[in-house]
């Protein structure tokens, strides 16, 4: 007998939670209606505010709209099976009307994958739209650590320029005093900019493997949304066949020409199988838990 738990692996290919927070910043659309700009923003405060933009969009990308309706698809579709299951299992015999019956909710499930599988272009729409707001970010993050790194690059070039001139020997006092003074700050900077290089790297370390794990995930949706299309056409067939020995046997009356439903069985299980393995290959492949 099918479990539910297992179709319900849908739902964490389309809404996982993200185990990925950071301290909250001023809104998008705040930003967008006057806030600061990311270029005048401290480090510290552009990294909280590109790592909640980051946590946002993956949150969204996990959480499609259409997940309670491929819910809904998919628990009926169980419920139905599990009463076809139970119907072939229970040893009694397979009248004319389980026939019709069976046919009909096997027809249905059919119309029921059709119509998840068409599903599928919204929902790559969508991901691609939230993959192209996750690599915005990381072009903003790549600025911050290039800015930094060449604000570092100058200090360390205005500090070699200081050494040189407290080897003059000719420099007063209170000169030399003023350029230790500025060295020693500009090495405090440089220490400064050297953390934030480190946070930012490492932000961007886990904003790529997020893209990453995305586009593995967007893979695997793929062949389970074609898994579906294909598997519609499986228990269509098989409507039709069940169909047509159920017209046979009205005409002639004889319980023989219904003897290969039991292939025809053994056909659906296999299908539906095939189909429960593919949701739970994709169900270990979704956790996304960047080590934050």
């Amino acid at each position: 007998m099918l479990c539910l738990a297992t179709a319900r692996a849908v739902m964490l290919s389309l809404g996982i939670g993200l185990a990925f927070t950071l301290a909250p910043h001023v809104s998008a659309k705040a930003q967008a209606t006057g806030a600061p700009d990311q270029k005048s923003l401290s480090h510290e405060q552009a990294l909280k505010g590109l790592g909640q933009d980051l946590t946002e969009s993956v949150h969204r990308s996990q959480s499609d709209p259409t997940i309670p309706q491929i819910l809904s698809e998919l628990d009926r579709n169980i419920t139905a099976t599990r009463r076809m299951r139970e119907l072939f299992e229970s040893g009694n015999e397979i009248t004319g009307e389980h026939v019709k019956e069976i046919a009909r909710e096997i027809s249905e499930i059919a119309g029921s994958f059709r119509k998840i599988a068409e599903l599928a272009p919204g929902v790559f729409e969508r991901r691609l739209n939230e993959i192209s707001s996750i690599e915005r970010i990381g072009a903003k993050v790549d600025f911050r650590i290039a800015d930094a790194r060449s604000q570092m690059k100058e200090l360390a070039a205005n500090n070699d320029a200081i050494g040189d001139m407290l080897r003059n020997e000719t420099l007063p006092a209170s000169e030399i005093e003023k350029l230790r003074l500025t060295r020693q700050a500009n090495e405090a900077e440089l220490h400064s900019l050297e953390a934030a290089v480190a946070a930012w790297s490492f932000f961007a370390e886990r904003q790529n493997e997020v893209v990453q794990r995305i586009d593995d995930q967007s893979e695997d949706l793929d062949v389970f949304f074609h898994a579906l299309k294909e598997n519609a056409r499986v228990y269509e067939a098989a409507a039709q066949t069940l169909k047509l020995a159920s017209s046979v046997r009205e005409a002639l009356g004889d319980l023989d020409s219904l003897k290969n439903l039991d292939a025809l069985r053994i056909q659906l299980v296999k299908s539906w199988d095939d189909l429960m393995k593919i949701v739970d290959e994709v169900n270990d492949g979704l956790l996304l838990q960047p080590a934050m």
